[in-house]
């Protein structure tokens, strides 16, 4: 319990609780973006030892958390689908790493995204695919990321702008992959002894941010338009396409 409290008391941990509480706001309010928001922030005074395990703690309980909050609003037959492409995607993604170098990777994906957002974003409308068998390649092409580069999110995004989803069914969908994505990193992270006391004493902290965030950041949604939804995600996927290519 002392250690527990000094680790509350400490400045550097308040000033984590604050980005993550930022990167809960995004996650709460587009689906996703709650790594590309802190992870970036937090390395530039964390140890990335602690980071990377903590995030995958968080990124979990954000997704459980909007998942129980819209859970009526999930597609469920293209989940299935993109979760068992995904399946099949992780090992050759993991061989792929052992080929082509780890930025060789971050920055096609980088150039794909880049690409795709500034088509959306200069008004040409991207096509919609009616079939949830669709889920397939965009599924396998999230475990071949996520076996690579850990970056299961984009290709799961570019998908649900395919889809004719209201916002709410869009984040609640991607909830429902990246619910079942984040055990399976959880239970890696544990295996590989990353859970350490002090990720689990700040991560037991996270929690009520987590908590206060999601509601902050779906009222803000709650405001939006579909068009002006769908406008905002392709801008923080925008930004996640630079930073793979800046990294």
């Amino acid at each position: 319990m002392d250690a527990f409290l000094l680790t509350a008391a400490d400045p550097l941990t308040a000033c984590m609780l604050l980005v993550v509480f930022c990167a809960v706001i995004v996650r709460a309010a587009f689906g996703f973006g709650d790594v590309l928001v802190s992870v970036p922030i937090l390395v530039l005074f964390v140890d990335p030892r602690l980071v990377i395990p903590l995030m995958g703690l968080v990124g979990a309980t954000n997704a459980l958390l909007l998942l129980l909050r819209e859970r009526t609003a999930v597609q469920w037959r293209p989940v299935r689908f993109l979760l068992m492409a995904s399946v099949v995607g992780v090992p050759i993604g993991a061989w792929l790493l052992t080929w082509v170098p780890a930025q060789t990777i971050n920055i096609a994906l980088g150039l794909v995204l880049v690409a795709f957002c500034m088509w959306s974003l200069n008004g040409r409308s991207s096509r919609k695919l009616k079939s949830p068998f669709w889920a397939f390649p965009f599924g396998f092409g999230a475990g071949l990321m996520g076996g690579a580069v850990t970056a299961t999110g984009p290709p799961i995004v570019v998908y649900s702008t395919t889809q004719e989803w209201a916002p709410d069914e869009r984040r609640a969908t991607m909830q429902g992959f990246f619910l079942p994505n984040g055990l399976f990193v959880l239970v890696s992270h544990f295996v590989n002894d990353l859970w350490t006391p002090k990720v689990l004493h700040i991560y037991a902290l996270t929690i009520p941010v987590c908590i206060l965030a999601v509601p902050i950041g779906a009222a803000l949604a709650a405001r939006w338009s579909r068009e002006r939804f769908e406008r905002f995600t392709l801008i923080v996927l925008l930004g996640t396409g630079v930073l793979l290519l800046l990294s």
